[in-house]
């Protein structure tokens, strides 16, 4: 038998010339051997020394054998106890067997006997030292596996991309909570099917399922992106789980949302090409103007020299309140950043916006009116954002307002919120204008046709102005009948 260490032994007998045979015998096999007179002394030995084996005599003084075999057994049921026994108490050594004894010995025995029994018992010790040291480490790994499992899924449940793993049939076996939305999908009814059938759209799963396919085959990672409910956007990035042989086990795919970065870049497109197409429009007229007076193709004629310069001003004006808006957006979208907001009262600031407007409204005898609560609570805001609102809001009802109509201002409380109408009686704008009215660029319809002027931006800055302010701007319109824009505005409350 092989061992870390020699294995020690007790020999627990009254009769002396046993003790002493069975220790010659037992240490010329690289075994420490100690001996015991009685069971009790034997016992005592025990508990003050680890054994590996006891060899017991059933009858002794003070103790027997069986009494300390009970002991034994309590104290540590690895040590291998071996009866030894003499012809006459055979039935007694069977029966301390049922009750834990490894074998007996029956005496007289030859040293072989010995040697073969001993060595059998102590390789049984070793087996069973070595399957609780397995058992152990198996614990012990399972606990690895499982706290390795558990951190495992609680990253992949707390990541914002979608998370699917399927195995090499195509079967999901693991999604996150993610994946789960932005799938649409239910959790516990996905987890074992198909990745055919699940999402409603029999070319996207054929898509998907021949990626898969794909993957599987070539171990290579596919990249994709796919429309998904409700209009959105996902890029799926699947790459296959290979294991050191080389073999496929399934694949996992990564979801992302793109939906908004899809918005952002056609925002952008859109941007370049609406600002380019108003900037290049009133740039080339002026251009062209300025060289019909500088080939001299107006013959020294003032009046239509006159003419010209006013048209190109026209022009610089438009262009320069493209410009204007734009700084005016860009200073919208830097939301709390360098911008001082202080308690401030709102009819003021709406006072000086419809003073300021007054000359443009009666040029278009237009009735430019301002109705205010004579007390309104202050409301904590920027003055300068709060200003440009209120002026795109009252010179866009001017302008769209026709000869002999009327634009009302008010402010009054509304529930706990401050709120400002814009009232007209102008040209309107139609249920499918209200929807975009607030877009950038966005312009509506009736005005275009009407060839009234505009950047399409003011509306667009007022709604982030608004929301920069923790408010709310909404619009009622008809058509031929005027516009009501509402703004609310929380409170100020000093704490």
């Amino acid at each position: 038998m092989t061992a870390a260490a020699p294995s020690r032994i007790l020999i627990v007998d009254d009769e002396e010339i046993i003790r002493i045979g069975c220790q010659r015998i037992l240490e010329d096999a690289n075994l420490i051997v100690d001996q015991a007179e009685n069971g009790r002394a034997g016992w005592e030995m025990i508990q003050q020394t680890p054994y590996d084996m006891v060899l017991l005599d059933l009858m002794m003084p003070e103790m027997g054998g069986l009494e300390v075999l009970d002991e034994v057994q309590k104290y540590d049921d690895k040590i291998i106890p071996i009866i030894i026994t003499g012809f006459a108490t055979i039935e007694t050594a069977v029966d301390a067997m049922r009750k834990g004894a490894y074998d007996y010995l029956p005496k007289p025995f030859s040293p072989d006997e010995l040697r073969t029994k001993v060595n059998r018992g102590l390789e049984k010790r070793w087996l069973m030292l070595q399957t609780e040291q397995l058992r152990e480490e198996r614990d012990r790994n399972l606990l690895e596996l499982t706290n390795e499992k558990s951190r495992t899924l609680t990253l992949i449940n707390c990541m914002r991309e979608g998370f699917v793993a399927t195995n090499r049939s195509g079967q999901i076996v693991l999604m996150n909570p993610a994946a789960q939305h932005m799938l649409r999908l239910n959790r516990e009814k996905a987890i074992g099917s198909a990745v055919a059938g699940l999402f409603g759209n029999p070319e996207l799963e054929q898509k998907i399922a021949a990626t898969l396919e794909t993957v599987a085959r070539t171990t290579t990672v596919t990249h994709m992106e796919f429309k998904a409910s409700d209009a959105r956007v996902l890029q799926a990035n699947i790459s296959p789980i290979v294991v050191d042989q080389g073999e496929t086990l399934g694949t996992v795919t990564i979801l992302i949302d793109v939906t908004e970065d899809k918005k952002v870049e056609q925002m952008k497109s859109d941007f370049v090409s609406l600002v380019s197409h108003e900037l290049k429009s009133p740039v080339a007229a002026i251009a062209g103007y300025l060289n019909l007076i500088i080939d001299g193709l107006t013959g020294g004629n003032p009046e239509k020299e006159r003419d010209i310069i006013v048209r190109s001003r026209d022009k610089a004006d438009s262009l320069l309140a493209l410009i204007n808006d734009l700084l005016d957006m860009a200073r919208a979208e830097r939301r709390g950043a360098a911008k001082v907001r202080a308690p401030l009262d709102i009819v003021p600031l709406l006072g000086e916006s419809v003073q300021f407007y007054q000359n443009d409204a009666r040029s278009k005898s237009v009735s430019l009116t301002l109705t205010a609560a004579e007390t309104l609570p202050q409301i904590l805001g920027n003055s300068d954002d709060l200003s440009r609102l209120f002026a795109n809001l009252i010179s866009n009802a001017i302008k769209y307002t026709l000869a002999n109509g009327k634009v009302e201002v008010s402010a009054r409380m509304h529930e706990d919120q401050v709120e400002i109408s814009v009232s007209d009686t102008g040209i309107g704008m139609s249920g499918q204008d209200l929807e975009k009215i607030f877009g950038e660029f966005y312009r509506a319809k009736n005005a275009l046709a009407r060839k009234i002027t505009g950047t399409g931006l003011g509306l667009a800055i007022c709604r982030r102005i608004v929301q920069d302010h923790h408010g709310h701007i909404a619009v009622e319109s008809q058509l031929d009948v005027g516009s009501t824009f509402r703004v609310t505005l929380p409170v100020y409350k000093n704490k």
